[in-house]
């Protein structure tokens, strides 16, 4: 397995601005979007290697189970015939800014929820608060050793994935603000990636940046400090900030890496809606690190962010998720566009306007 998320799956409505509108019944939620993420650089068969789980609700929309099953991912369903799916409400402002409420009891995804092969994933992803965080780890770390003591053949394959796993972390926005600075700080030395975007960084330190300013890229990598301060010993602890229209900023204790977003002013027009955007960045930036031939962790971290950049691409063109079809060659593509053909594109822009490849320094 190489891709395990413990977000949820969550049926959302969505308003925008004038003129846009509202929708209705649209498939949504963190582990959806961080699936997709994953599963687009992992065209069939290898996709049954990415792993979620969806708790069904007597409402369960046949079009999303029809879309779910198409993917041929490694998903757990989870039928609830008492209740409805979770259910959220998501509102746009003009300025880009989103408000976001649950309008039914959540049901959360933990560790109990996993399937064995699931235990055996070399990345996962969580969006939740601090406690939760150490919890997850600590709860899929135990159901680990159970499982290697109950099937002896593979203890040792299990030893090797607890030193290789790599824990990607999104904190809860709601829980970013500067009395959970210090939970926040415990629970970094637990994670691996650390990815808030650029408002919930701001609002978790109590700072307020406009990237626009020059000098503001200092001050947000500067930001970033007391993270690395929390676990001096872990070398290959990386932040990500997510940008939306800007992109996204790649911090690690030596070195830092500004990408641009895949769509820039040229396709903006191709960006309908932004929900989801940063779940499937770090989906994608997942399977960019296992993929990337990169020699070190540092070296994979940045490989990894072309991958996020144009996972989030491809969830961003329409309400709700991409159309997967197959070429007349008989290969995936995603929105009619092949996922290899993008990165490569990407990749070339991102060299060609920065002084060598794949670096663009800020700060």
């Amino acid at each position: 397995m190489d891709f395990v998320t413990l977000g949820m799956f969550i049926i959302d409505e969505i308003h925008h601005p004038p003129p846009k509108g509202s929708d209705l019944e649209v498939m949504g939620g963190a582990g959806l979007y961080a699936a997709l993420g994953a599963r687009l650089f992992r065209p069939d068969p290898a996709s049954s290697r990415v792993g979620w789980v969806v708790h069904q609700g007597y409402d369960f929309p046949t079009s999303a189970q029809q879309a779910i099953d198409a993917w041929h991912t490694h998903c757990k369903f989870i039928h609830t015939p008492h209740r409805q799916t979770t259910r959220a409400y998501n509102r746009y402002e003009q300025s880009g800014f989103r408000s976001f409420h649950y309008l039914n009891e959540k049901i959360r995804v933990d560790e109990n929820c996993l399937v064995a092969e699931h235990l055996m994933s070399k990345t996962y992803h969580f969006i939740c608060s601090p406690d939760r965080c150490i919890n997850l780890v600590k709860g899929i770390a135990a159901r680990r050793k159970q499982w290697a003591e109950d099937n002896p053949s593979f203890h040792e394959i299990m030893t090797a994935l607890a030193e290789e796993t790599i824990v990607i972390w999104e904190p809860m926005p709601d829980l970013c603000k500067p009395a959970e600075l210090p939970k926040f700080l415990d629970a970094v030395k637990f994670a691996d990636v650390i990815s808030p975007n650029l408002d919930e960084l701001s609002s978790l330190f109590g700072i307020s940046l406009d990237l626009d300013k020059p000098a503001d890229w200092a001050r947000l990598r500067q930001s970033c400090d007391p993270v690395f301060e929390a676990d001096g010993s872990k070398p290959y602890l990386v932040v990500i900030v997510r940008l939306g229209a800007k992109g996204c900023y790649v911090v690690q204790r030596h070195q830092q890496l500004h990408l641009p977003a895949y769509h820039e002013a040229s396709t903006a027009d191709q960006v309908i809606d932004p929900t989801g955007g940063g779940n499937s960045f770090l989906g994608g930036f997942a399977m960019g690190y296992l993929d990337s031939e990169g020699t070190s962790r540092a070296d994979k971290f940045e490989e990894a962010a072309l991958f996020g950049a144009v996972a989030a691409s491809f969830s961003i063109e329409q309400r709700g998720v991409p159309l997967l079809s197959t070429s007349a060659a008989g290969e995936e593509v995603w929105n009619n566009s092949r996922v290899t053909d993008r990165l490569a594109e990407y990749r070339r822009r991102v060299e060609e306007t920065t002084n060598h490849a794949k670096k663009s320094w800020r700060g």
